[in-house]
Formats: C-alpha cells, sequence, structure tokens
C-alpha cells in the first residue's frame, strides 16, 4: 500500500519517545498499557526494506512517548507517528549501513543528563509510568545514532560565508530597523481606590519597586513590577500611554481590563538600525538553519528514492 501522506521534514529532524517529561498527551499518572501476548499486535503496520513495524511496537514506542492508546487518540495523530517511526527506521538503517556507533558511555551520559534537566530520576519516573527502562534506553541510543548521522550528512556540510551574511543583511535592510522601545514599571490593583492610595504614596517619596513588591497583583510584581522593554503594539493598547511620558516620570491611574495600572519609565531607547555586526550572528543561524533544511530534504529525498518501504494505516485502526 502506497505511503500516501508521507511527509518530509527539515532538519533537525523530528523523532519519537525520549522527552517524555515534557509530553502532555498522558498526564493522568496511569501506567502504560503493555502489549502482552495480543495476537493482534503481530499485524505489521508497516515494513522498511522488508523488515516489519508490526502493530505491538508501534503500541509500545507510542506509549513509550507519552500518548494514550484508546480511541479517544484521533486516527490522524496515529498515523502521523507511523510516518515519523518509518522516517526514524530509515534514518538508524543508515547510520548502521554507515557504520556509526555509539557506546555504552554516550548513553548514559545522555540519561545524566536529561535527568539533570529536568529534576527527576529517569528510572523512578520511567518506573511510575510502566516504561521499560531498558527499553527506553535502546531509544537514546537510537536518538543518538542519527544525531551523529545528521551531524555528518547535514551539519557538516553546511556553511555560511560572511560574504553571504553580508549580502543578507543589505537586501533586508528593513528587518534590522529597531523601533523605539520604552523600559517600565507597574503596579497593577484590583480597585480604583486601592490604585489611588499607591499613587499617593509613590507621590509621597514612596520607592515604586518596593511598593509594587508589597502591593502590586501582577506576577512581576515579585520584581519590582520590572516589564522589562517593549515596543508600541507590543503590550495591550492601554500601555500606549507610557510612551508619552519622560524618563523617570510616573503616569496617572489606566484602567484595563486587567485592573487599574500606574506606570512608571525607567528608560527610553530611541528608534534606529541594527548594525551588521550586531546583527550578524542571527544572520548566520537564519541561513545555516535554510540550508540544513534544504540540505536535510535534498538528502532524504534521495534515501527514501532507495528504501522499499509499505505502510498499512488501517491496522492502526482501533
Amino acid at each position: 500500500m502506497a505511503m500516501k501522506r508521507f511527509l518530509t521534514y527539515g532538519a533537525p529532524v523530528i523523532l519519537l519517545g525520549l522527552f517524555f517529561f515534557s509530553c502532555k498527551q498522558n498526564t493522568d499518572g496511569s501506567k502504560q498499557s503493555s502489549t502482552g501476548h495480543n495476537p493482534a499486535d503481530m499485524k505489521v503496520v508497516a515494513t522498511v526494506n522488508g523488515n516489519p513495524i508490526t502493530l505491538g511496537e508501534f503500541r509500545e514506542r507510542f506509549t513509550r512517548a507519552g500518548f494514550k492508546w484508546d480511541r479517544e487518540t484521533a486516527q490522524e495523530i496515529k498515523e502521523e507517528f507511523l510516518n515519523r517511526l518509518i522516517e526514524r527506521t530509515m534514518m538508524l538503517r543508515e547510520a548502521q549501513r554507515r557504520r556509526i556507533t555509539i557506546g555504552l558511555p554516550e548513553i548514559n551520559a545522555r540519561v545524566a543528563r536529561l535527568s539533570g534537566e529536568y529534576g527527576k530520576d529517569v528510572k523512578d519516573e520511567l518506573a511510575t509510568r510502566g516504561i521499560d527502562f531498558e527499553k527506553w534506553k535502546s531509544d537514546i541510543w537510537e536518538e543518538l545514532m542519527i544525531e551523529r548521522l545528521m551531524t555528518k550528512e547535514i551539519y557538516h556540510r553546511v556553511s555560511v560565508s560572511p560574504a553571504e551574511m553580508r549580502k543578507y543583511y543589505q537586501a533586508n535592510s528593513e528587518q534590522f530597523v529597531k523601533p523605539e522601545q520604552v523600559h517600565v514599571r507597574q503596579i497593577v490593583t484590583a480597585t480604583q481606590e486601592d490604585a489611588r492610595k499607591v499613587l499617593s504614596h509613590i507621590h509621597a517619596g514612596g520607592d515604586f519597586a518596593a511598593l509594587a513588591k508589597e502591593r502590586s497583583t501582577a506576577p512581576e510584581g515579585e520584581n519590582g513590577g520590572d516589564l522589562g522593554y517593549f515596543s508600541l503594539g507590543e503590550m495591550p493598547q492601554e500601555f500606549n500611554v507610557v510612551f508619552t511620558l519622560q524618563k523617570g516620570q510616573v503616569s496617572e491611574i489606566v484602567s484595563s481590563p486587567y485592573g487599574f495600572h500606574i506606570f512608571k519609565l525607567v528608560d527610553k531607547r530611541p528608534a534606529g538600525k541594527i548594525s551588521y555586526e550586531q546583527a550578524s550572528k542571527e544572520i548566520e543561524a537564519l541561513l545555516r538553519k535554510e540550508k540544513e533544511d534544504k540540505r536535510y530534504k535534498q538528502w532524504f529525498k534521495e534515501l527514501r528514492s532507495r528504501t522499499k518501504f509499505t505502510v498499512n494505516y488501517q491496522g492502526l485502526e482501533q
């Protein structure tokens, strides 16, 4: 059966089953279902160069990635996951063909890094979700294999020259004009009466940041009401009054759907053009990403052309 919805993605590729900490699909604390010995699990849902991907393997991967295997999960999600699993299998086979290897120390280092990043013990967290730790480590191995393949085939074959960067800067000069920006603190109260009392304290010499910490209902209150820098149009229209203030000046009370605001203008940056030197890192990253995506699409098209695969979306239906 033809893979009618098989898609090609730009680099870096979408991979499966590692970052279970951030998955939102299965948040009820239930353990993942086991495939057991259900005969239906032997159903083939795809093949890659003659090697089958069974429904049982698919279900295990699907649940390890944090999804729920039930009728409530849309068929489109399952089909797209199968697409990504086929793509992953193609690249893993190519990495093995290229004799890429990953050692146990590298796998353990990645596991330790993930534990540190998320502040959780990986093994314990997996156990609470009913996920086999060794199978998850196998996912880590696959991920590292494909990352190394991508480095060899994509990232190390792409470069951006200073001449290309300069040309982009000159051809897209309008992108590097920065508008006027203001640095503002605010205090938000629930009632106008509370706002009047706060404003009275400010006029009497009270410290704005200290009053924000004490009286503001907005989340940035704990940081002295600091909103940082922003440009006209980036905040609700009620905030536009701050662009009329002088440095150090405090506004009158401003009403909005969020409450009653008092603003203080901390600083103002005039409009101007970002220099090439200031923009160079951003330009290089942008051009590199474009080249990596183009290189990946070409490379994966060639890989796909010499890979025989089939897919059976109907096999995923419950």
